[in-house]
């Protein structure tokens, strides 16, 4: 490559007195026709020049590495010199690749100056004509001596502007016009020369095109732009014609590729077409054949001894046409655009010896219906096969309609071979292949253990009755069933498993039930002798007591004397109606549906505590309450006071008198599947002994109790009502905790 242009930069720098440094590591020396160098001067201008002939690859690189080159200053602004003078063209291939004019390419320079001559003059007219946008705050500066020193000491005027014209002296001004019009005088003949030149150029390129040669450019040629500009032209002229030529290779080889596919696939449908068992043709809208399979040919051959051909028309073929009648019908049905499925049979003494399926339909290009298929299968021994087992299959139906049991056949490894319709409902399945399609037998097992226990039991006595086993339905409901099976055996030494299952669910359900009612009636009979004796007994000494001060009473006339009298006689009224109101809850509790409903446990406490406000030693008593609610809460708001007020009255009635701080503390904590309550006391606490027994009715821990005996048989009762339990915890002179817990009935 020529690198004089490069020498001259260097002595003009030299000559200047500049510091510079030619970036060895990022020029462009690897081309023979294409030079790139950045010279890095005054470490703040960066002067890049490029030589020779560019295209896109090169351009790529060329902004690979100017990029590179803004980077060397760590985020410094540098000026930015861009010489293009010294290309022999700018093809459109770097055109594409041109991004030193775009807006986010600027963010790396201080300023931008492009050298307005040769290409470069070319590539700012391009711009200046299709993106100005792009060219703002670009300075277009003539030759590289005026950008340096524009760069270095700023903008100068023009030699030749108002200004400097007006500053010279009248001897000066006639010297500069005789020196211009030397000027003139001397370019005439090279401007003709040059003229001449560039006919010539743009003859070869009419005529010979791709082969026209690039014109050379000399440094001092007035009419270098222009010859850059006819360079850039030829270059795009060939660049164009490469890519024909390649679009013209790549059509060849996609049209070889396709036409071989195509015929690839017509041999491979054409096999295909052949092996079919089912008779196919195609004839076009006047009967013309186009296609059809051996098949076809076999059968015309050998029915009416006529060799079918492509282009034969059947309605000509006159064996075929009377014999064709109402397929002919049919296909003018297709030729209408319906599509139909047919099934024809064929007689012989009453008797159907043959039955044919047929499907015609018509076959439509470009929307428009261009002929159609007929597709005919044999399916004589299909057909009787089917009949056969309907034939077998409603016999099988006719025996197990009014069988409840199920029945069924089993092998091994097929798993369910035939079963009934009573298995089917009883199973809780939707059809017959629902369930000779279920993959996992062992899941219409309770215990899927319990398929392969019977199996070994069945082949080790190739006989079970009524033995009890827990099924699973398919909406995974239990329920109790008796089988009874045997093992088979075919001539192939195949096993097949024969049952029936008796569902006698019912019948477990009922004696269940008789146990359960036996349970609780003779656990009512119990609790009632228990409740006739106490009842009678707590009914009764309240009564007496009153009987007696109302005797005293007549006969006392001290004001004091009866008031005591009136207050004991109170306390029995309230003892007695506290009785009947655990009697009520206690009936309540058993009669009464649940019902779930929203729960405010702060509600519940408040009128548990004020119910209970004017109880003797209320005041003594501290109350701590924790509630921890922050879901909605669903249980039977009556039961959950019957709970609360019977547990917070015995934690007050039985607080400890002989400590300093009696308190009682209830907590709460909810979540979305329960609630445990948890109720404390540091009262006087219940003996271990009697731990299991103080939720029994009518038990009493002592003689000094103060309730009617049955608060807490009630909270047990009810709790258990609710799906609940509770637990207790207490010591002698230390306290009791009562634990609830309460399934969330919303769920």
């Amino acid at each position: 490559m020529n690198t004089e242009y490069l020498k001259q930069i260097i002595n003009f720098l030299d000559n200047q007195k500049l510091n510079y440094e030619l970036i060895e590591s990022l020029n462009i020396t690897v081309y023979n026709n294409f030079n790139c160098y950045y010279l890095l001067i005054e470490d703040s201008i960066l002067y890049a020049i490029t030589i020779g002939q560019v295209d896109g690859d090169k351009s790529q690189f060329f902004f690979k590495n100017l990029q590179e080159v803004a980077r060397l200053k760590n985020g410094e602004k540098l000026i930015f010199i861009m010489d293009t003078s010294q290309l022999d063209s700018i093809p459109s291939s770097a055109r594409e690749e041109i991004h030193f004019f775009d807006l986010s390419f600027r963010k790396y320079w201080s300023e931008f100056l492009f050298i307005y001559d040769g290409v470069g003059k070319v590539i700012i007219d391009l711009y200046e004509t299709h993106k100005p946008e792009n060219l703002v705050g670009v300075e277009k500066v003539s030759n590289p001596q005026l950008a340096i020193d524009y760069a270095i000491n700023g903008k100068k005027p023009d030699p030749f502007s108002d200004d400097y014209l007006h500053s010279l002296t009248r001897k000066e001004l006639i010297y500069e016009i005789k020196e211009l019009k030397a000027k003139q005088n001397g370019s005439k003949d090279k401007i003709e020369k040059e003229s001449n030149s560039l006919i010539e150029t743009l003859n070869d390129l009419s005529w010979k095109g791709k082969d026209t040669k690039l014109m050379k450019i000399d440094g001092e040629d007035s009419l270098k732009p222009i010859y850059a500009l006819i360079n850039t032209i030829i270059n795009d002229f060939k660049e164009l014609n490469k890519e024909l030529e390649e679009l013209k290779d790549n059509f060849y080889n996609q049209l070889q590729f396709q036409v071989g596919e195509v015929l690839y696939q017509e041999a491979s449908l054409r096999a295909i077409f052949d092996s079919l068992e089912s008779v196919v043709w195609m004839v076009d809208a006047d009967f013309n054949l186009l296609a059809f399979n051996n098949k076809f040919h076999h059968h015309v051959k050998r029915h009416y001894g006529i060799s079918p051909e492509v282009g034969m028309n059947l309605l000509e073929q006159n064996e075929l046409a009377s014999q064709y009648d109402n397929t002919i019908k049919r296909i003018n049905l297709a030729l209408s655009g319906k599509e139909e499925n047919y099934r024809d049979f064929y007689k012989e003494n009453g008797k159907v010896n043959k039955v044919v399926d047929s499907k015609i339909f018509p076959v439509e290009v470009n929307k428009h219906i261009s002929g159609v298929v007929c597709i005919t299968d044999d399916i004589t021994e299909s057909f009787e096969v089917k009949e056969r087992i309907k034939s077998n299959e409603r016999i099988i139906a006719s025996v197990n309609k009014n069988i409840s049991e199920a029945i069924y056949r089993s092998t091994h490894d097929q798993g369910l071979i035939f079963i009934n319709e009573a298995f089917v409902k009883m199973f809780g399945f939707d059809s017959k292949e629902e369930l000779y399609h279920h993959s996992k037998l062992n899941s219409l097992y309770a215990n899927p253990e319990d398929r392969e226990r019977l199996g070994n039991l069945l082949i080790k006595k190739k006989e079970v009755t009524n033995v009890e086993v827990q099924f699973r339905k398919k909406n995974g409901e239990i329920f109790t069933g008796l089988i009874s099976s045997m093992v088979s055996e075919d001539e192939e030494g195949a096993k097949y498993f024969d049952g029936a299952i008796r569902d006698v669910s019912a019948i477990k359900s009922a004696q269940e039930k008789l146990k359960k009612q036996n349970r609780e009636l003779k656990k009512l009979n119990t609790e009632l002798d228990s409740f006739v004796y106490s009842a009678s007994h707590d009914l009764k000494a309240p009564l007496s007591s009153v009987k007696g001060l109302i005797n005293l009473a007549k006969n006392e006339n001290d004001k004091d004397k009866l008031a005591h009298y009136l207050d004991l006689v109170d306390k029995s009224i309230n003892k007695l109606d506290d009785f009947i109101k655990d009697i009520v809850d206690l009936s309540r509790n058993a009669r009464q549906e649940v019902k779930a409903e929203p729960i405010d446990f702060e509600e519940i406490v408040q009128d548990t505590l004020d119910n209970y406000q004017y109880l003797e030693n209320y005041d003594k008593i501290e109350k701590r309450l924790k509630i921890g609610s922050d879901v909605k809460f669903y249980s039977d708001k009556r039961r959950i006071k019957v709970i609360f007020n019977n547990l917070v009255s015995n934690s007050i009635r039985y607080f400890n008198p002989y400590i300093d701080n009696p308190k009682v503390e209830i907590e709460i904590k909810v979540d979305q599947e329960k609630a445990v309550v948890k109720i404390s006391d540091n009262g006087l606490g219940i003996d271990n002994q009697y731990l299991e027994k103080i939720f029994d009715m009518f038990f009493r821990a002592s003689n000094n109790s103060k309730g009617t005996g049955i608060g807490l048989y009630i909270v047990k009762e009810t709790i258990q009502k609710v799906k609940g339990e509770i637990q207790v915890k207490s010591k002698i002179e230390k306290g009791t905790v009562f634990t609830v817990k309460l399934p969330n009935l919303n769920i």
